[in-house]
């Protein structure tokens, strides 16, 4: 059985990791490419499932790793401090890129990093699409992961390590959740594209969104969980 107080917050942080803007862009990039180069219905399913899939294994084994880890030697208090406090300072960063884009510190994908999922993701494969899937879950690890940190922390002290596999399952369906939801609604270009310009339009005002939202859940997990 699922502990019903420890439930309902993985399933809320998994969401929240899920609003990850190079995941979603990514993914729509590859429709929309795919479209454009007027490919079958069934190479655009199998390229987008390959995509969803290689980023929940890649998120999920990193998550698995530090569970064990956490369980390995004890530390479990210590990383819900590390990573609530990881969970504030990102929260901060994404409040300086709402305010101050143009500062050097920011929670972004290097350009290089962004360079390397680009040349992948124009190849239009099957095994290309696992290959960013994995990049995205790796690359995007050290900009997002402070939540992940955090709610791992939480599970290794309320849970036992085979327990904890069920809810790390389940926070990595929630991180998913969204790109599932565009991979069905996004069928034809015009939609991508307005998918793609509401994503860039709007880049800001999500990370304001974002840095409110950790500022209180880092603040939470100091007061209430630790």
């Amino acid at each position: 059985m699922l502990s019903k107080p420890l439930l309902p917050l993985v399933i809320t942080t998994g969401l929240l990791d899920s609003f990850n803007p190079c995941a979603i862009a990514i993914l729509l990039i590859f429709i929309g490419l795919l479209l454009t180069l007027r490919r079958n219905r069934k190479i655009v399913i199998l390229m987008c499932l390959s995509y969803i899939a290689s980023v929940y294994i890649t998120y999920f084994l990193i998550g698995l790793g530090i569970l064990r880890v956490m369980h390995i030697f004890s530390i479990p208090h210590i990383m819900i401090r590390i990573g609530a406090a990881i969970v504030i300072i990102v929260g901060l960063i994404n409040l300086k890129d709402f305010f101050f884009p143009n500062l050097p510190i920011s929670t972004r994908i290097s350009v290089g990093s962004r360079q390397i999922i680009s040349k992948y993701t124009f190849k239009a494969t099957i095994p290309a699409a696992a290959f960013v899937g994995l990049l995205v879950g790796i690359f995007e690890f050290p900009c997002s992961g402070a939540i992940y940190l955090a709610v791992l922390g939480l599970i290794s002290a309320k849970t036992t390590f085979l327990k904890g596999i069920s809810y790390l399952l389940l926070y990595n369906l929630m991180f998913i959740l969204p790109l599932i939801i565009i991979f069905l609604f996004a069928t034809n270009r015009l939609v991508v594209e307005k998918m793609l310009n509401f994503e860039e339009g709007h880049q800001r005002l999500m990370r304001l969104i974002m840095a409110v939202i950790m500022l209180g859940l880092g603040f939470s997990m100091l007061i209430w969980f630790v």
